[in-house]
């Protein structure tokens, strides 16, 4: 069924609609918390890494949103710092223990109709129980509507007309905690109870249909609670959102694409231009050429250190090496074979090198050793070609030597 939802819109303070109140996110936290992961990240080293990404581990993951934050900021660090890239893939293997416990997930329980259509709720009420999640509830809103002596009460309130309900009341500085989240009659209700008077009740409420409006996440309807607690688990899973970031600096490989195009178009027409005018040019491509693959790169060798910590599957692994070694599939055969539009880069020898340095011990065994021989067969041919500098092809020969004696230096 793909993903269940979508990134909705962070808010700011309150508004009134035209006919009803309704609550708006508030995104305070998650500034504040964004300035805290940066500032640990910047004074990261070796040395302190014990004591740092503790304090990393301290901080509460209130959301999906927020671990997603946490990971961008560490894997930002580790493109641009490759150097490092063991101890930020240290540092991922760490959150990802602490994100374990962290149960940011809500399960909402719904009397939606269970939807013919996947994904979509079916709105009407029906006799069923339904099941929907959310991963980013949070009990700091601006505005809450209360106090009542029952939970019941706080659905009675959210279902009557707007005259029959109590008006909102600021919420200051008083501290809630969580107590249930259901969805009656097209109207998604939080309830809430303070921590220091725990008999009252406090609720916030809208119609579902404008959830994407006041910022609340959540997904489709399920039918049990059971499917609706796996695909909550998967789809907010430390590892999901790392493997997202991965695909999305991999998705930046077409911005490379983009530049190659610019280039073959200036080499067409620099013959009109001045020797000026083609030095500036010709720098101002090579400038951002290396700014490119720098950051490509940077994101194949940090997916090799998560691999080697078991944070990422294989596939993505070999997806690496493929884009390196210019290899794809052969649609009629399934074999792999040399890509027709695409050459090797200069950096792309050595990325390949390093990347198996890194992770060769693991990857090579027996069921990947068809894979393993087009790599070394490619590699072989690459380390007699005259065509690459004596540097790379040695590069290349001391790699096929380390793979013979299995992995030992």
């Amino acid at each position: 069924g793909g993903q269940h939802y979508d990134d909705l819109p962070p808010g700011a303070p309150l508004v009134r609609t035209e006919n009803r109140w309704v609550p708006i996110k508030d995104t305070s936290a998650m500034v504040v918390l964004e300035k805290q992961v940066k500032g640990i990240l910047n004074k990261m080293t070796k040395e302190k890494f014990g004591r740092l990404s503790d304090q990393m581990c301290d901080i509460p993951i209130l959301s999906y949103e927020m671990l997603t934050m946490m990971i961008h900021n560490v894997y930002e660090k580790a493109i641009f710092e490759p150097t490092f890239g063991d101890m930020y893939a240290d540092l991922c293997l760490k959150l990802s223990q602490t994100a374990k416990r962290s149960s940011f997930v809500q399960i909402i329980e719904s009397d939606e109709e269970p939807s013919a259509e996947d994904g979509e709720g079916g709105g009407g009420s029906s006799n069923y129980t339904t099941y929907r999640w959310s991963n980013d509830v949070n009990t700091g809103d601006a505005e809450i509507v209360g106090p009542f002596d029952s939970a019941e009460e706080c659905v009675d309130a959210a279902l009557a007309n707007e005259e029959d309900c109590p008006d909102p009341v600021k919420r200051e500085d008083m501290e809630l905690t969580l107590h249930s989240l259901k969805i009656r009659d097209g109207t998604f209700i939080k309830i809430m109870q303070p921590k220091e008077d725990p008999d009252k009740y406090y609720t916030v409420f809208f119609p579902v249909a404008k959830a994407k409006e006041v910022g609340q996440q959540m997904s489709s309807v399920f039918l049990s609670e059971r499917e609706c607690t796996t695909d909550a688990t998967k789809q907010n899973s430390f590892k999901r959102s790392l493997l997202n970031k991965c695909e999305d600096e991999f998705n930046k490989q077409d911005i490379y694409k983009d530049w190659q195009k610019e280039k073959k178009e200036y080499d067409q027409t620099k013959k009109t231009l001045t020797e000026g005018q083609r030095l500036e040019k010709e720098e101002e491509l090579e400038f951002r050429r290396m700014k490119i693959k720098k950051q490509m790169l940077g994101n194949i060798r940090f997916i090799g250190e998560l691999y080697k910590k078991d944070m990422l599957r294989e596939k993505i692994m070999r997806y690496c090496i493929h884009s390196l070694l210019k290899l794809e599939e052969d649609q009629k055969s399934g074999r792999l074979v040399d890509s027709r539009d695409e050459e090797m880069d200069e950096e792309d020898h050595e990325a390949l090198c390093n990347l198996f340095i890194t992770i060769g011990k693991t990857i090579d065994h027996q069921k990947a050793r068809h894979y393993m021989d087009v790599y070394f067969g490619k590699m072989a041919k690459l380390s007699v070609d005259k065509k690459l500098s004596s540097r790379y092809r040695f590069m290349y020969k001391d790699l096929i030597e380390l793979r013979q004696n299995r992995w030992k230096s």
